[in-house]
Formats: structure tokens, sequence, C-alpha cells
């Protein structure tokens, strides 16, 4: 039992070495009013820290919240590239709709477009990345549900999950963690996935990269200017 499940007297969902490994708490250097609550620290590079703590217990509320709506009423969307395959994995298992390329626009509120649906509960992979999916969500009257960063603002979003939206691993995590747990409430307890297939096998975006190329110039500039 690590530290802090001493300190809070209950069993963390997965280790937190797991958790810590695979960077869920790891925010950016961005926070919203909205996200504070769930932040422990920022760090001297000015990066937030997400509570593993009450990551875990949105997570265990995550899978409550889900398994009270039947399969066939649930969407799972993921503009992320690093969200596809995991929302794949995820839906199989579970017997979720998944879009796991672009949204199309109208798809919750436009009933002569192919993609077409009526689903009961959303949920979204990134709040920035899947707006359009939870703006028609709003207009149909469907309940969101969002793994937020801590830049997340959450106006429109039902329910919160804190985590890293952004890094492979993480969003591998979370969804390995929901699936297995929501599993749990349907009465099956085994569930032999590894954690690896959850992960994204995908390479960065090439705007990524550049974004890391530009982000990484800055920096060796303002080093420069220090000297």
């Amino acid at each position: 039992m690590s530290d802090l499940e001493q300190d809070v007297g209950v069993k963390l969902l997965v280790s937190l070495d797991d958790y810590l490994s695979n960077g869920v708490h790891v925010g950016l250097k961005y926070k919203s009013a909205d996200m504070r609550p769930f932040i422990y620290k920022i760090r001297p590079d000015k990066l937030c820290v997400f509570d593993v703590q009450k990551i875990d217990e949105r997570l265990r509320l995550a899978a409550q919240f889900i398994a009270s709506y039947k399969p066939e009423d649930v969407l799972v969307v993921s503009n992320r590239v690093y969200g596809r395959e995991p929302i794949k994995k995820f839906s199989e298992a579970l017997g979720f709709k998944a879009f796991e390329g672009r949204f199309v626009s109208g798809t919750l509120t436009n009933p002569s477009i192919e993609p077409y649906c009526e689903p009961k509960l959303l949920i979204v992979t990134d709040p920035t990345a899947d707006q359009q999916a939870i703006k028609e969500a709003r207009s149909a009257g469907v309940a969101v549900l969002a793994i937020c960063d801590t830049n997340t603002r959450v106006k429109d979003i039902d329910f919160v999950i804190p985590s890293n939206n952004k890094g492979k691993n993480s969003l591998g995590l979370i969804y390995w963690v929901l699936t297995r747990e929501i599993l749990k409430l349907r009465g099956i307890e085994e569930f032999d996935t590894p954690l690896e297939e959850f992960i994204s096998k995908a390479e960065p975006q090439p705007y990524l990269i550049t974004l890391q190329e530009r982000q990484k110039a800055k920096r060796q500039k303002k080093r420069g200017r220090r000297r």
C-alpha cells in the first residue's frame, strides 16, 4: 500500500506508480477556475499537477455514472489521435458506439445525415478538440462526460474526469481503468486486456511536432537573452 493510500485509508484503483508513470497527473501551464479544485500544486516549471486521489475518486464515480446508461445509449468521441485507440477498445469492450475520427457536424442534430444518432450520454476525450460534439449534445439535451485538463472550462459538461488528456499513456490508462470498473459493476470480474492495447501507437500529429519545435526555439532564445 502506498503512502497516499495509507493517508486516505482507501485503496486506489491502480497503484500510485501506475498513475504517476503514465502521467495522468501532469497538466498544463494554464489552469481554469473550474479545474482549480482538482489541482494539487504548481511545479517550478509552471506545470500544474493534478491531485491523484481526486482523479481516482472521479474515476470511481464516472464508472458508476456511465454504467447507469444502457450501452446503446452511449456515444464516445475523440478528435485527438491519441484518444482513438483507447475509445475503440473501451467501446468494443462495453458495447458503446464510438467515433474514432473527426466528428461530423450534425451527428447529434441533423437526422438527414448518415452518422446521425441519438445517444443519451456523450463521452469526450478533450473538450477543446471535441467542442463541436459538446455543442450539439447541449442542443440535443444529451448528458456530457469529459476528460478535462487543467485549462478546461466546464460549461456544458455534466461530469468531469480531471486528467492529462493529451498524452497517449494517460488516455490509455484512463479508458482502461474505466473499462475494468464498468465491467465490474456489470458483474464481470474478469478483464484480461492489457493496458498496452489501450495505448495509441500513432505518431505525433505534424502540427504538434511543429508546436513543440517552436516552443523549444522560444526557450532557447530566452536562455540566450539571460546570458
